[in-house]
């Protein structure tokens, strides 16, 4: 994979906020190998001293504390870096997490939440394995490099270029083996992305995975994608242990080399042995950041592109952006203004790429009462509800929540207004009240209550040991699906919307539990609207009037007003 020029804007971008961490770091990081650098001249000095029989206390003590002032300003250096890298995870993560918990769900339908986590998380910390730290040690690696070379020469240009010969034939080959080496490296990556979707796609739909007896489907087709990232991880694993022998060569030979040459260089009295002491410490000095500066330019490649990846969250939309929110005005949609609470006029939307769902749609949704949607599976009748809270956009016609077009009112006024209970509404992992605050985080317990009691959950609370903290398992797996339901309908009533929309509320319910429901959403119709999607008889039963969305999903009539009790 060859450097992107866009690739290395994106990480400009990305460290702009931590550029003085970075500098003290980069000043830190020259302070220290200047050190490292002065450290071979005092050990020659040492041993010229101790070979030629004069006093060597004061070079040792010299050189010992260049060893110290060495190790704290490296100390130093990398915990600034640290912080820095860190602190770019965490803006990096919340940035993630913003855009993606944001973004509209049309754009969501296109993702696959395996990569989207994968994303978030460890293309993330990549970013401080392999940008921040490594970025330092190719600076740092550089400048030793060149400086120990540079004092190679002065010392012995004869074995400098003997020792030259050899790496650079060993850095010709490392760099063809680097190649494949990160080729392999991002297959790995994206087969993983894979493999965790694909693991959490079997995860999610456990119960019908178990009911299906496709246990061993399911096993196939995940095992399918980890062997995907098996054989990818072992290319890599072939081309490392490839660029191994290489690099381990090309130190010894350098060593041997050097040694046999020195040898006859100090027979014939061209180097001293204090030269040769500081000599081979300063090849020790330049092949130790050589190794490194190697491996980091393959950590950097890695590094680049984790930030195009996670640079890709933030091209992700923001849903208010999506609709240009910053220009609506700040406009209400008054509660109290006469006429119906939802009005739908003229309706009409298809999904992209596929035919009319709905065509001139129109009916209003009275202030207060029951109004069902009935109609054959397919004709829209969710989608009337996901038009209506905006999480779908680009219908034409009108819709308007207390008489202002919905498109004119920003999103948070709309969701606070209408509540939306889903056909398989989730319950999030927590207790039974973290779930009923989650819209209404600040509702007293007097409504709690009330809210509890109106879903007709109270009598099964009150048996429960913790009552409300009782917690609920993942994805409310711990209890049953009818209590799931109910929940998820408290949810929604606790910030008393002016309509409640209920996408098959009684589906999970039995026959007691849905007439308990019933009797509980007459009184909930008695203070807002309630309009829900129903196939069961008892809901068009109970509902003032009956919409009905016509056959092929083409056509939509209002049956008109019922009496209470009846259907239209």
């Amino acid at each position: 994979m060859q450097p992107n020029p866009a690739a290395f804007g994106v990480v400009r971008t990305m460290l702009r906020p931590y550029r003085r961490h970075l500098s003290a770091a980069l000043v830190l990081g020259l302070i220290s190998t200047a050190v490292s650098l002065t450290q071979p001249i005092l050990l020659g000095d040492v041993v010229g001293k101790v070979t030629g029989g004069h006093p060597a206390a004061a070079a040792v003590g010299l050189l010992a504390t260049f060893f110290v002032v060495d190790l704290v300003v490296g100390g130093l250096e990398m915990y600034v870096l640290g912080r820095a890298g860190v602190s770019l995870v965490l803006s990096a993560r919340q940035m993630a997490v913003r855009r993606l918990l944001r973004a509209p769900v049309p754009v969501h339908m296109g993702l696959r939440r395996g990569d989207l986590s994968v994303g978030a998380v460890a293309d993330t910390d990549l970013l401080r394995t392999s940008l921040v730290q490594v970025i330092a040690n190719i600076l740092a690696s550089v400048v030793l490099v060149l400086g120990s070379l540079t004092l190679m020469m002065i010392i012995d240009p004869v074995l400098t270029l003997v020792a030259l010969l050899m790496l650079g034939l060993v850095g010709v080959f490392g760099l063809l083996v680097a190649k494949p080496v990160r080729r392999a490296a991002e297959e790995t990556r994206a087969h993983v992305g894979a493999f965790g979707a694909a693991v959490e796609r079997a995860l999610a739909a456990l119960r019908t995975v178990k009911l299906s007896g496709a246990e061993d489907v399911e096993e196939a087709r995940v095992l399918e994608a980890a062997g995907r990232a098996h054989d990818a991880s072992q290319r890599g694993v072939f081309w490392e242990a490839a660029m191994a022998p290489l690099v381990t060569l090309g130190v010894q030979g350098a060593f041997a080399l050097v040694f046999t040459v020195s040898a006859f260089r100090i027979a014939d009295g061209a180097l001293t042995a204090a030269g040769f002491a500081s000599y081979l410490l300063y090849l020790f000095y330049m092949i130790a950041p050589l190794l490194t500066l190697f491996l980091s330019l393959n950590q950097l490649q890695l590094g680049l592109a984790a930030a195009g990846r996670v640079a890709a969250f933030e091209r992700l939309p923001d849903e208010r952006e999506y609709r240009a929110e910053e220009s609506l005005a700040d406009q209400s949609a008054p509660s109290s203004c006469a006429g119906p609470v939802l009005r739908f006029d003229r309706v009409s939307f298809g999904y992209p790429g596929k035919p009319e769902l709905l065509r001139e749609l129109s009916f209003d949704v009275p202030r207060r009462g029951l109004t069902a949607i009935v109609g054959p599976s397919g004709a829209g009748k969710s989608t009337l509800f996901a038009l209506a809270t905006q999480l779908w956009d680009g219908h034409s016609g009108t819709i308007e929540l207390n008489g202002v077009d919905v498109q004119r009112l920003r999103l948070g006024e709309i969701r606070s207004r209408i509540g939306y209970v889903e056909q398989d509404a989730p319950v999030l992992h927590g207790t039974i009240r973290d779930n009923l605050l989650y819209a209404h985080p600040d509702a007293s317990e007097s409504e709690l209550r009330a809210a509890v009691e109106t879903a007709g959950l109270a009598e099964w609370v009150d048996r429960l040991p913790q009552g409300l903290d009782t917690e609920v398992g993942e994805a409310g797996t711990a209890i049953s699906g009818g209590q799931r339901q109910r929940v998820a309908i408290a949810r929604m009533i606790l910030p008393r919307p002016d309509v409640l929309l209920l996408d098959e509320a009684t589906s999970q319910l039995d026959e007691d539990t849905e007439r308990d429901l019933l009797d509980a959403l007459a009184r909930v119709a008695r203070t807002c609207a309630v309009v829900a999607i129903a196939h069961r008889p008892s809901i068009v039963a109970a509902a003032d009037q009956v919409v009905a969305v016509g056959g092929a999903g083409a056509e939509a009539a209002l049956s008109g007003a019922a009496p209470a009790g009846g259907k239209a």
